[in-house]
């Protein structure tokens, strides 16, 4: 992956060599938008002698590299989090969530989820999201790893029967003339009466509580950052995704990205044992919550 920034935060002390603070987030609108006041140097840590190296990949990528602890900061699929629990706690701030809606099941040719019982559908990867809500809603399909972004133009090539759509691809698949199955998200809250936890901004355990703290606060004064001054992290933002980045940064930058609810915590709960029953992580008893 590549560097694409290093930020000089916090106050350096002479003769003290900074240590680097790795951060890695999707390349997409919210993310964007969510970390631009910290990544161009509108805010900063607190802690001094620290610099903040920002990186960007695609979801499944990051799942795997926070696995290797590649990242002291970094955004995962929430169902990717049971098996980084030991390693990583959860940031109060910097978290998608979806209340009526989420990840997106479409299709060329199919209307229902019964009809794709064997059939081919892509996911972005397992274990995200979007997959493991296609486990559990659409039980019986072949489910295969395909990169987010060319899911669409894959079903229209016939290479898949079905696929989800995540990031601003949900919003998009419509200009590739396919049809909406179901809306993931809302069959989750359907489902539970709660929230849907999307992705998790989770941070290492082993940097200390007061670090982790001063991350999680700084994460939100950078969003605080952005929300004030919105045409400029706008602009930014806008870069990223399928032209739709004010739509999906209503849907994904706001209260509930500013600081964790009680509902969603519960809704994590209820995921982590749902991610535990389909086989795809490992069952925990705790969630750390950094709060800052």
């Amino acid at each position: 992956m590549t560097v694409l920034s290093d930020n000089l935060t916090g106050k350096r002390l002479p003769g003290v060599v900074p240590r680097t603070l790795s951060i890695a987030y999707t390349p997409d609108s919210d993310d964007a938008f969510n970390y631009y006041g910290w990544e161009f140097d509108r805010v900063g840590l607190e802690t001094p002698d620290y610099t903040a190296r920002f990186q960007r990949d695609h979801i499944i990528a990051l799942n795997r590299a926070a696995a290797q602890e590649a990242f002291d900061v970094v955004g995962v699929s929430s169902v990717a989090y049971p098996a980084l629990a030991d390693r990583y706690a959860v940031l109060s701030v910097g978290n998608s969530v979806g209340r009526g809606y989420g990840p997106v099941l479409v299709s060329k040719h199919y209307s229902a989820t019964g009809d794709l019982r064997g059939k081919r559908v892509a996911v972005a990867g397992i274990p995200t999201t979007g997959g493991a809500l296609a486990m559990m809603f659409c039980p019986g399909a072949q489910f295969i790893e395909h990169r987010y972004n060319e899911i669409a133009d894959a079903i229209v090539a016939g290479e898949f029967d079905a696929g989800v759509m995540i990031h601003e691809e949900l919003l998009f698949f419509g200009e590739k003339g396919l049809r909406k199955v179901t809306d993931l998200g809302a069959s989750w809250c359907d489902d539970t009466g709660l929230p849907l936890p999307v992705g998790l901004n989770i941070v290492r355990k082993a940097l200390g509580q007061d670090l982790c703290n001063d991350i999680a606060n700084t994460c939100r004064r950078s969003l605080r950052w952005s929300k004030d001054h919105f045409d400029e992290a706008f602009e930014f933002a806008s870069r990223f995704g399928r032209g739709c980045a004010a739509q999906h940064v209503q849907m994904f930058s706001n209260e509930d990205t500013l600081n964790l609810p009680q509902d969603v915590r519960q809704a994590m709960r209820v995921m982590f044992d749902r991610v535990a029953a389909l086989g795809i992580g490992p069952k925990i008893d705790r969630i750390e919550v950094i709060d800052g």
